[in-house]
């Protein structure tokens, strides 16, 4: 035994001896030294209270009084310990705790040193100060006792603002915010994380060229744009020069839409995102940018032209113009749900054209909205309209598919032992070619599905070359090979409807499915949709152009996916009854996905009028979550944020549906729901109607007293 443990045990041993008879004593520190760990803030203040032990049982007189302290440090350690231990989180040196509890070991080692002091004083001293130990004592009983509640006091305060600081942060993108960065789609710009398509090293040099020539030119088409068939590669080449303007210095801001993406599918954020992006790529003109959005937080919802003024224009006008061409990068326009805000931003920059100190490269398909905003005069003069269909990409397609092939061939050599030296034949390599018609998705989607290993690449290519003309083709042969069980199809189902995609995680816990279920569900069309790494990453598709495809009967014939938002609604009603908690906060992305979203992809159901045999599982679900705790949860999520959006989304619900009752009259109109045969799937209880009257009055009057707070603020 060492000799700092055989210390520590002759003094245990003396403490045990002298307070024998204050079993408690013993009994308790028996019980604290066997919680608390040997090392940590803990174990000093157990330390320091071994000492004062061994201190007061040399003492003749005081003992009682002094043990009667001791006690009550060993109850307050073994709490804290106890606490400790069940919440799996020891104390740590510099944390809060650990700052609190060291007043407690001070207050320990005061108590300590008086009682060294009595204890070597002579008896006849200790007479004649009898009266000063027992003020003395008085005194280390208040100090103990205000440090103890001190301690309780602070601890409290911390776990409080650490929860404001929680609902804060739950809060932060729902309400206005003096902080730009609040406001921004920090996954949308040229540097983001994730999926980036790029243009393979060596292609498209020559509407890369076309694009850069107008970027550096002198001209007055301040607009360029990019426009071309779905898969024809508009998003790498995009990706590809925003990255060649961010090297030399002449990109000003980005934004890549990307259809069901969250924020990345809407307009909302998107002027701020852009503002943001020219704060750093300007910085002269971050202070001004701020200062604006300081003045009037409320900017970033208004409207688009009212934020482009204040954000962009205005403070532009007040910094030295720009030596070189700047340049705006806005991909996927038709990928952005808001057709009307899109619209408006093109006429927008056609007004502003005079006043605005950049140039803007857009890039989208042909679709009537978009089309349509270049239509004026003025449109016309002011841009550069390149289109993509009209570049010859043969030649890089076949630089493409020969690099790949070769890529495969050094990847697996032993299935190439018997092949002849050229894999595929020129023959071969120039009928794929052919065959991708422009399309650099096709040939990128035929790479994967060869190298998807289910079987010889060899083969594969042969079942290309022998059936697939076009996308549509190629998307049902991967299909064909999936085992579609019930699992498969939710997850196919989720990766098509999601508002915005979520981690492996996340939708396997929405889905109510394991995330090895998700994955090996994913790896059956591996060659056309991208699977995270880790279970923390999102899935994210090849291709818009895999959706479309599965939301077209008549392109996807049997793989034809519909009834997928009421699928959505249903799946998020049973996430919220299986998780959600009375007097706890959605807990994480998937629940809080639930809570947030459920009532979206009921209007949707409802505006497509597609419920049809999920409509008596959707209503069931419905009058299950309106019984549940989980609904009182979903009520005290919605007053934290989207208190006015759920309100507009129920009541538009209602709007939509016009003479037709449906589930959303018991929802909205309670009072005046009726009965019919052409409805009676929807009939509900008198408690189920009450209890759902009971939500929207909660949801109006709560709407209405945060309004009366925002104006008296």
């Amino acid at each position: 035994m060492s000799k700092a443990n055989l210390n520590t045990s002759i003094r245990m041993d003396a403490a045990d001896h002298a307070l024998g008879a204050a079993s408690t004593i013993t009994t308790l520190m028996k019980e604290v030294s066997s919680l608390i760990p040997h090392a940590g803030p803990l174990a000093s203040a157990l330390g320091v209270t071994k000492e004062l032990i061994s201190i007061v049982n040399q003492m003749r007189d005081n003992k009682d009084q002094c043990s009667f302290l001791i006690e009550r440090i060993l109850r307050f350690l073994k709490d804290l310990a106890e606490e400790s231990a069940r919440l799996k989180e020891p104390i740590r040196y510099g944390s809060p705790t650990a700052d609190r509890l060291n007043k407690l070991i001070s207050a320990i080692k005061e108590i300590k040193k008086d009682a060294e002091a009595w204890k070597n004083t002579s008896l006849l001293e200790r007479f004649w100060s009898r009266d000063k130990i027992k003020a003395a004592i008085v005194k280390h009983e208040k100090n103990l006792t205000d440090c103890l509640a001190s301690f309780t006091v602070t601890t409290a305060i911390h776990l409080g603002a650490t929860a404001d600081n929680h609902i804060g942060k739950y809060r932060s993108d729902m309400r206005p915010d003096s902080n730009l960065m609040a406001h921004v789609v920090s996954d949308a710009g040229v540097t983001r994380g994730g999926l980036r398509h790029q243009c393979f090293q060596g292609t498209r040099e020559v509407v890369i060229s076309a694009i850069m020539n107008w970027a550096r030119g002198d001209h007055s088409q301040r607009v360029c744009w990019l426009s071309g068939p779905a898969g024809f590669g508009k998003s790498a080449i995009m990706q590809t020069v925003a990255e060649r303007l961010h090297e030399k210095g002449n990109l000003a801001a980005s934004f890549f839409f990307m259809r069901g993406a969250g924020a990345r599918s809407k307009f909302t954020r998107v002027i701020a995102t852009i503002a943001y992006h020219i704060s750093h790529s300007i910085p002269d003109s971050q202070p001004l940018i701020q200062q604006a959005l300081q003045a009037d937080p409320t900017l970033v919802s208004q409207s688009t032209q009212h934020q482009l003024q204040r954000l962009i224009l205005d403070p532009l006008k007040q910094i030295p113009p720009q030596t070189k061409p700047m340049i705006i990068v806005v991909d996927a326009l038709d990928e952005c749900d808001d057709y009307k805000s899109i619209s408006e931003f093109i006429d927008l920059l056609v007004q502003t054209y005079d006043h605005f100190p950049f140039r803007f490269l857009l890039a989208s398909r042909i679709e009537n909205h978009i089309a349509k905003a270049f239509t004026s005069d003025q449109a016309q003069s002011m841009t550069c309209f390149l289109k993509l269909e009209t570049f010859n990409a043969g030649h890089d397609i076949t630089t493409f598919l020969k690099s790949r092939f070769d890529d495969i061939r050094k990847q697996h050599p032993r299935l190439f032992q018997n092949t002849q030296q050229m894999w595929p034949v020129s023959e071969d390599l120039a009928a794929l070619a052919e065959r991708s018609d422009g399309l650099f998705i096709f040939a990128a989607t035929v790479v994967s599905f060869i190298m998807d290993g289910k079987g010889s690449p060899q083969e594969k290519l042969q079942q290309i070359l022998t059936s697939h003309v076009g996308l549509d083709p190629l998307y049902a042969q991967v299909l064909s090979n999936a085992n579609h069980d019930d699992a498969f199809i939710k997850v196919l189902s989720a990766i098509i409807y999601l508002k915005r995609q979520l981690s492996i995680t996340d939708l396997a816990k929405l889905l109510d499915l394991t995330s090895e279920v998700v994955v090996t569900r994913l790896m059956e069309i591996q060659s056309i949709i991208r699977i995270p790494a880790d279970n923390q990453g999102s899935v994210q598709l090849n291709h818009a152009s895999f959706r479309d495809f599965l939301l077209d009967k008549t392109r996807s014939k049997e793989y034809y996916q519909p009834l997928g938002e009421a699928r959505m609604t249903i799946w998020s009603l049973e996430c919220m009854v299986k998780y959600l908690k009375q007097d706890q906060w959605p807990q994480d992305k998937a629940e809080k996905y639930a809570c947030r979203e459920w009532c979206f992809h009921l209007e949707c159901t409802i505006k497509g009028c597609e419920s049809g045999e999920l409509a008596t599982a959707m209503v069931d679900i419905i009058q299950m979550f309106i019984r549940c705790e989980a609904c009182e949860v979903w009520i005290n999520t919605v007053f934290l944020g989207q208190l006015h959006q759920t309100i507009e989304c129920l009541e538009g619900m209602k709007a939509l549906l016009q003479v037709r009752i449906t589930i959303i009259d018991v929802l909205i109109y309670p009072d005046t729901c009726f009965k019919s045969k052409s409805v009676s799937i929807f009939n509900e209880t008198d408690a189920i109607i009450k209890s759902v009257s009971k939500i929207k009055n909660y949801l109006k009057v709560w709407l209405q007293i945060r309004n009366m707070l925002k104006c008296r603020d």
